[in-house]
């Protein structure tokens, strides 16, 4: 029996943004802040090297608004603006990419962890062993027995499904279900007031679902959660919408341009001593 096929799918913006702010005042000579750019690179090159994947891609945001922002104007709304030291450097790091001939899938409209979800479906229909490198919590709600999380946490910890059950005593795909009763800080998620995490999870645990939970308001001994779920049942209705992830993003995969092999190496290190990355240049 041939051993399945490997697909590492890398959350770009996450990696990006935890290498600018791991990373302080790293600059070329000219003053080009390039600090994402080198820690991004540093983490591309370790799974390229340590996981050794037979298929690669890496998904980002684009700054246009979502579908989400459509229909929940506040959608990470207390979100702080991206810095301009790392705007800038966002083109730099997928010209990088594209040196080592890794695709890149972005779509307006979509965030990142949409197109990760699509990736990861599709790849598993080709019956790949997904892995998505991401620190994003929301993307768990997608781990199956051929889709994994690696998440950047005291080195990577893997989060199969046995990983997520034990973390949040329910099975993945109920995690949008707990987002929605809890709602999500983070990306201003509104979920139902006075209900955390806790409580939503026991609440999904008993009642199965969301749905179960609204259709079984007059069981739930808490007075105040019981006017709670009332008054603000639309409210999760609408955040679950929010927490869901599209696994059906209309995006262009062509997984043969995902297979790795050989990239241009001496464009990679022309373009790694243009950015005094001396350290990273290949031999």
């Amino acid at each position: 029996m041939s051993q399945k096929k490997s697909l590492y799918l890398i959350d770009g913006n996450s990696y990006a943004y935890r290498s600018f702010y791991a990373i302080k005042e790293l600059k070329t000579k000219e003053g080009l802040p390039t600090n994402a750019v080198y820690g991004f690179t540093v983490s591309l090159t370790k799974i390229l090297r340590m996981k050794k994947p037979d298929y690669i891609g890496v998904a980002f945001d684009l700054p246009e608004p979502t579908f989400r922002h459509k229909e929940f104007a506040s959608y990470k709304a207390n979100r702080p603006k991206m810095p301009d030291d790392l705007i800038v450097q966002f083109p730099i790091l997928k010209e990088v990419i594209r040196a080592f001939s890794i695709s890149i899938f972005e779509m307006g409209g979509y965030e990142a962890d949409d197109i990760l979800a699509t990736l990861a479906k599709g790849g598993e229909k080709q019956g790949f062993d997904v892995f998505i490198m991401s620190p994003d919590k929301d993307l768990l709600q997608i781990v199956t027995d051929n889709i994994r999380i690696i998440r950047p946490i005291k080195g990577d910890t893997v989060f199969d499904k046995e990983m997520v059950c034990k973390k949040y005593g329910v099975e993945p795909e109920k995690l949008v279900d707990i987002a929605a009763l809890g709602g999500d800080s983070s990306d201003n998620v509104p979920g139902v007031p006075g209900i955390g995490e806790k409580t939503a999870s026991k609440l999904v645990k008993q009642f199965g679902s969301l749905k179960g939970v609204l259709k079984n308001i007059d069981k739930i001994p808490s007075e105040k959660i019981r006017k709670n779920l009332s008054q603000f049942s639309h409210q999760a209705e609408l955040s679950r919408r929010l927490v869901c992830l599209k696994a059906d993003v209309p995006i262009k995969i062509c997984w043969e341009d995902c297979r790795i092999g050989d990239f241009d190496k001496s464009k990679v290190n022309r373009l790694f001593a243009e950015l005094n990355f001396n350290k990273l240049i290949l031999t």
